[in-house]
């Protein structure tokens, strides 16, 4: 007589099967929220290269003295100035800890009349300088307002006079490691 097989044979001990469905919609849910919530995140970055040196053979190519304006920005004022002696060195104090940047726009405003080509602004930032003083500084050097007298410019190419749109665009930071 054969003998009857074991209850142990037929137990189901290799199976706990886990649900994946709601791990399944969690994940689909999480990646629609993500990629909903980044078409809001704006970005804005404004270019700034690092201050070269030039070799001396290049220097001779060019004998005039560049403007080379610089914004030297220290804990209780900002220091309009030209390392060339292109325009008076101007010190304008801060507001409530504050850079005053209504005032600077404006003398930046009068060099720009003076220098209608110059584009670069050089910022030489102190280690008291803060962040947002930084970034108000260089939209005050970097962009004209409604407001600001139309200054112009003659293009070479078609020979009219035409407004300029921004005051100094290429905005370069100066001393960095001396500052830190």
């Amino acid at each position: 007589m054969l003998k009857r097989p074991t209850s142990r044979r037929k137990s189901n001990a290799g199976g706990i099967q886990i649900n994946l469905v709601p791990i399944l919609d969690t994940m689909v849910t999480l990646i629609g929220f993500l990629l909903f919530t980044t078409s809001f995140i704006a970005l804005v970055s404004i270019e700034s290269p690092l201050p070269v040196i030039r070799p001396e053979k290049n220097q001779d190519l060019n004998p005039e003295q560049p403007l080379q304006l610089t914004l030297t920005l220290r804990e209780n004022e900002v220091e309009i100035s030209s390392p060339f002696h292109k325009i008076k060195p101007k010190t304008i104090p801060n507001q409530e800890g504050k850079a005053d940047t209504k005032a600077i726009h404006e003398s930046l405003l009068e060099i720009k009349k003076l220098f209608p080509k110059e584009l670069t602004v050089v910022l030489i930032p102190s280690q008291f300088t803060l962040y947002d003083s930084l970034i108000a500084l260089m939209d005050a050097a970097r962009l004209m307002t409604a407001t600001d007298p139309p200054i112009y410019l003659k293009n070479e190419q078609t020979g009219y006079d035409e407004p300029i749109k921004q005051l100094f665009p290429k905005v370069v930071f100066g001393n960095l490691l001396e500052n830190s």
